[in-house]
């Protein structure tokens, strides 16, 4: 029973912060507004979520789990591992150029050094579920590359509006890079998988991922 209590709190903390996140970004969301909102002391708060970062961390995780997730619908399932990874880098960034809170929560994300490090790691271990992680070569290079096209995506993503850039565009450059200078991959297959993703993203319903993310801490 105390268990349960607990996870149903954590849950409460962590919806709470994420809507919080979506109204007035990270650096308007302090620890006693969250605690505030949930409706319990700060302290209590703290033995749960001793610092802000922890939190932001968890939302990150939850927002791109939910995410992966999509990856295993029909529209996605049987596509090539890249192509995913190409639907997954759009996916975020598209939520956040269509829904202003989203881009609130994305721009959070990528102004926290532990939230882009926590990107790398989701991006990592999801290769090593795929089963193609041992494939890729060198492991720290693999690390390296996914750090590095975290980064600087995310950095594209908030100058987009001054380099004229899209999700699509953006995503593009990061796949590419990924493969070419990491993984020394041929153009010929890079251009598979970006040609790949896109077809099937021309088909892709983006509201019902918004739904999903709406509510992926109601449960």
């Amino acid at each position: 029973m105390a268990r349960q209590k607990n996870w149903v709190r954590r849950h409460e903390i962590l919806r709470n912060t994420f809507m919080l996140l979506k109204k007035r970004g990270m650096e308007n969301v302090s620890l006693q507004m969250i605690a505030d909102k949930s409706g319990i002391s700060k302290s209590l708060l703290q033995s749960y979520y001793p610092h802000k970062n922890l939190l932001i961390t968890a939302i990150v995780t939850n927002f791109m789990t939910a995410i992966l997730k999509s990856l295993n619908s029909a529209e996605f399932k049987d596509l090539n591992e890249y192509s995913k990874m190409k639907i997954f880098i759009y996916l975020i960034l598209e939520q956040g150029i269509q829904d202003k809170g989203v881009e609130r929560v994305v721009k959070s994300i990528l102004s926290d050094n532990e939230s882009l490090d926590r990107w790398s790691q989701i991006l990592d271990d999801w290769l090593k579920k795929e089963g193609v992680k041992h494939d890729l070569g060198n492991d720290r290079q693999v690390q390296i590359g996914l750090s590095f096209i975290v980064t600087g995506g995310g950095s594209l993503y908030i100058k987009r509006n001054e380099l004229n850039l899209d999700a699509d565009q953006i995503s593009d450059i990061m796949v590419k890079t990924f493969m070419s200078t990491f993984l020394a991959m041929d153009e010929s297959k890079i251009n598979q998988v970006l040609n790949e993703a896109k077809s099937v993203l021309q088909e892709y319903e983006l509201t019902t991922l918004t739904q999903t993310i709406n509510k992926m801490f109601d449960e």
